[in-house]
């Protein structure tokens, strides 16, 4: 699909998640012509319940109400990001201290281990630690940063 969203919707999307006190991380328009699909991505320091994806729909559904680029929606689903995803700000970071996470670096080098801190200047990672040779703490820098992900383990 080669559409854009609209800027005026991408508004609404925003004033929509400001009221609801949750930032907003993405917005993906998927379908075609009169069945499109908005899923938007919201998140929070402390994590997202269905109370905020619940006033984010409704704060979209009455700010779109009589604007024509509703009518060619099918549905706009709420959601967080979902632990695997990428992180956008690195403060999402923050709620998941010491679960497993992948850093891959602006230099393309990628250090996996166990957060032990997140905050908008950068992170701290406990590498895996191998009984050869104990690695230290890496703390990464905030602009050093290119991609982290949390890493679902079992």
């Amino acid at each position: 699909m080669n559409e854009t969203l609209p800027e005026r919707i991408r508004s609404v999307i925003v004033d929509s998640c400001n009221d609801a006190g949750v930032a907003l991380i993405d917005v993906v328009m998927r379908g075609q012509a009169r069945r499109l699909i908005l899923d938007v991505f919201i998140d929070t320091v402390d994590g997202i319940t269905h109370e905020h994806c619940r006033d984010v729909s409704r704060g979209i559904d009455e700010r779109l109400q009589d604007d024509e680029f509703a009518g060619r929606l099918r549905a706009v689903d709420v959601s967080s990001p979902g632990a695997e995803a990428p992180v956008k700000f690195l403060w999402q970071l923050t709620k998941h201290v010491g679960r497993t996470v992948r850093v891959v670096r602006a230099d393309g080098s990628v250090t996996e281990g166990s957060l032990v801190r997140a905050d908008d200047t950068g992170l701290d990672v406990q590498p895996k630690q191998s009984k050869k040779e104990p690695k230290p703490l890496a703390t990464i820098p905030a602009e050093d940063v290119r991609e982290a992900k949390v890493l679902i383990t079992f």
